[in-house]
């Protein structure tokens, strides 16, 4: 596979100031109007050649003009860019940080809107207020599923302790999803988080499930959102995680704060390395938290963190 020495958001995010795909249509009417003024005709293969070589042109201007912070497009869902021209160290680490913060903080927002109406939804159930409609029923039997509890709620009772719902719907430390797609995916450049937007190093075990050898494949998403729905759902629902969940739990029944330095200890099941594993990224978040709070402070100030 061929890779640019720039970010190619610029396919699906436009030019600065242009709509999403305009850039194509920018590049093909001008190349037309540049092949009249000369009076050159060209097969149809050509001119597409020369309204390609614009919008590169096109592309690497915009990667110059704009803001660092402004590393993808803000749609919808994200792919994940190649980080690999950004020199290793800082440049990269910006690059990586400015991509992923403000997708972790994302879904942790969601998560937290979830929890805070599942908060709702118990005062109300103890002050009386049991009688779910059509549509909070759905909603809780969908939130019982990503928690992945058999639930099955009716317009009386949800048919599992609320206690057990909200300790799997509750959102996980920034810094600590930072240092994990860290160590799994070298800094965004591993095959994996290029190729599957994977960054967690989540497997799957089918064949053709995802990309790798056959038996091990590294699962593949749709988009960066995705895998990182697909890591919080993990640690939120999957039984060898539970250790994680109960002292998150604890943590937030006690009033304190939850840390990555505490959450760390309890993934022992994400990797066969055992203390290694927890070394690594305790010395992960010691050597780039500054950064970390630098990048996040920033994209804040710029209203990035929406």
């Amino acid at each position: 596979m061929t890779y640019l020495p720039f970010s190619a958001d610029w396919l699906t995010g436009g030019v600065r100031g242009l709509p999403r795909l305009s850039a194509w249509a920018w590049a093909w009417a001008w190349s037309r109007r540049l092949l009249r003024l000369s009076s050159v005709r060209l097969g149809s293969v050509r001119l597409v050649s020369v309204a390609l070589l614009l919008v590169m042109g096109l592309g690497s201007m915009a990667q110059a003009a704009r803001p660092d912070d402004e590393l993808l497009a803000r749609d919808k869902t994200h792919q994940m860019p190649d980080l690999r021209p950004y020199p290793a160290g800082n440049q990269r680490k910006v690059a990586f940080f400015e991509l992923m913060i403000p997708l972790v903080v994302a879904e942790n927002q969601r998560i937290a809107e979830q929890r805070d109406w599942l908060l709702a939804m118990r005062k109300r159930a103890g002050d009386g207020g049991r009688d779910y409609s059509e549509r909070e029923q759905e909603r809780l039997n969908g939130l019982c599923d990503q928690a992945n509890l058999p639930c099955d709620v009716t317009r009386e009772d949800i048919g599992v302790s609320w206690t057990r719902l909200l300790l799997r719907i509750d959102t996980l430390p920034l810094d600590m999803v930072l240092v994990q797609a860290i160590e799994e995916s070298g800094w965004g450049t591993s095959g994996h988080a290029r190729d599957a937007n994977n960054l967690f190093g989540m497997r799957c075990f089918s064949r053709g499930c995802g990309i790798g050898p056959p038996g091990r494949e590294y699962r593949r998403f749709e988009s960066l959102e995705a895998g990182i729905a697909a890591y919080f759902d993990n640690l939120n629902s999957q039984r060898s995680y539970a250790e994680l969940r109960e002292l998150r739990g604890r943590l937030r029944n006690a009033g304190q704060p939850v840390r990555a330095e505490d959450l760390i200890p309890t993934l022992s099941a994400y990797s066969t390395r055992g203390n290694a594993y927890f070394t690594t990224l305790y010395d992960l978040l010691r050597w780039n938290r500054g950064l970390m709070r630098t990048v996040r402070e920033r994209l804040a100030a710029n209203g990035a963190l929406s």
